[in-house]
């Protein structure tokens, strides 16, 4: 690809997203999971990670409020700060997977993630809204390119770095970072080495995270507090149910003498210990139905249409968005996968994909979760697009076309 089309198409994906987020403004606020705002805003005004200062919480991981954070203190309060720096993320990501796509098949593949991804709604769509995925799709696809491109020690220690940070954003991508531990050993001389220079960075940033929750939490939470009230949900309240009526009648509505009441209204990391040892109660009583449901979930995770929620658009477009997107290139991203099942990269692709997926399985879990692996499946698309291709040379050249 020349050098003309990708300044072009890194410009349009910068386009459509600071276009699209400019639509979203809303009485100068943006909307999302607003906990991320909060937390990020009384981190810049008292210093103190806390939805409410001076009290400390560990209610969600800080490598996304850590980002706005910094978005407010180089660029001023304001969602702009927020719209540029995620759409520069997100172009940015378009870059990488164009690299990464050439360099796990060929310039085509690359070419063809690229403009992929360059118009990808969900990569269009979350840069404009407090989510997470923005920066997670941005951090997997760095993270792999460096692993697969350069074998030196620094670059290691930066996709390590990276890995961490990916750790701190969301810890349900911890088990797939530890398999993106292997790799960057297996099969290479000082392979242990390798493993370590890769580790110890990630190791030293959830270890910081750690340890200030041991100190100012007086707990164990290597990731998030809301772990256990997850958990719990996902073994007592149906994903239908979520967000309706059904949901207060299973769990009680605030004030109600409910055992979820009771046990959210403890204190943050008691509350988080309390659910965790409930939902190990009712597993124990229920294996079987959690594995079912888990396998529910894990599928439910890969469904092309979206449920019937409150979205923010009209459903109707909504379904046909997925149809235009996923509804052709996850079936291309199987057949990439089968195409380049020797190569080794694909198959560590694969790999990190099927742990981040059975990881989320485990609670509620939708379709938007999958967006931070979606770098690695637009690749796979694209191994799988040019398998279609020489496919249908090889057809019209046994039947005597041009």
């Amino acid at each position: 690809m020349s050098r003309k089309e990708l300044i072009l198409g890194l410009l349009v994906a910068l386009a459509l997203r600071v276009g699209f987020g400019a639509r979203q403004v809303e009485g100068g606020k943006l909307f999302g999971s607003l906990d991320f705002e909060i937390l990020a805003a009384n981190l810049l005004d008292s210093g103190v990670y806390s939805e409410k200062p001076p009290l400390p919480t560990a209610v969600r991981e800080p490598g996304y409020p850590v980002l706005i954070a910094g978005l407010y203190g180089a660029a001023g309060r304001s969602p702009w700060s927020v719209i540029l720096g995620q759409s520069l993320l997100s172009a940015a990501t378009v870059w990488l997977v164009y690299l990464l796509a050439a360099a796990v098949f060929d310039a085509w593949a690359g070419r063809f993630a690229f403009w992929a991804c360059v118009f990808y709604p969900y990569f269009i769509y979350y840069s404009a809204y407090f989510f997470r995925e923005t920066l997670l799709a941005f951090l997997v696809a760095a993270v792999f390119l460096l692993l697969v491109r350069d074998g030196r020690l620094s670059s290691l220690a930066g996709a390590g770095g990276l890995a961490g940070w990916m750790c701190l954003t969301n810890g349900a991508l911890s088990p797939a970072v530890a398999l993106a531990g292997v790799a960057a050993g297996w099969g290479k001389p000082w392979r242990w080495k390798r493993f370590w220079v890769f580790c110890l960075p990630v190791a030293f940033l959830v270890g910081v995270w750690v340890t200030r929750n041991l100190v100012v939490m007086r707990a164990f939470i290597p990731a998030s507090s809301l772990v256990g009230i997850q958990m719990y949900w996902a073994l007592t309240v149906p994903y239908e149910a979520l967000g309706t009526e059904e949901q207060n009648r299973i769990l009680g509505n605030p004030g109600e003498d409910t055992e979820f009441q009771r046990l959210q209204a403890l204190p943050e990391a008691q509350s988080n210990k309390a659910f965790q040892a409930e939902a190990m109660k009712i597993l124990k009583q229920h294996p079987w139905a959690f594995v079912r449901d888990c396998a529910g979930r894990f599928f439910g995770v890969w469904r092309i249409v979206p449920r019937d929620r409150a979205y923010t658009h009209k459903a109707s477009l909504v379904r046909l968005t997925a149809l235009l997107s996923d509804g052709w290139l996850i079936p291309l991203a199987l057949l990439g996968l089968w195409r380049g099942r020797s190569i080794l990269w694909v198959r560590w692709m694969a790999g990190f994909i099927l742990i981040v997926t059975a990881t989320y399985s485990i609670s509620h879990a939708p379709i938007r979760y999958r967006v931070p692996v979606m770098p690695l499946v637009l690749v796979l698309a694209a191994g799988g697009a040019g398998r279609l291709k020489a496919m249908l040379r090889k057809s019209e050249k046994a039947k005597g076309m041009p």
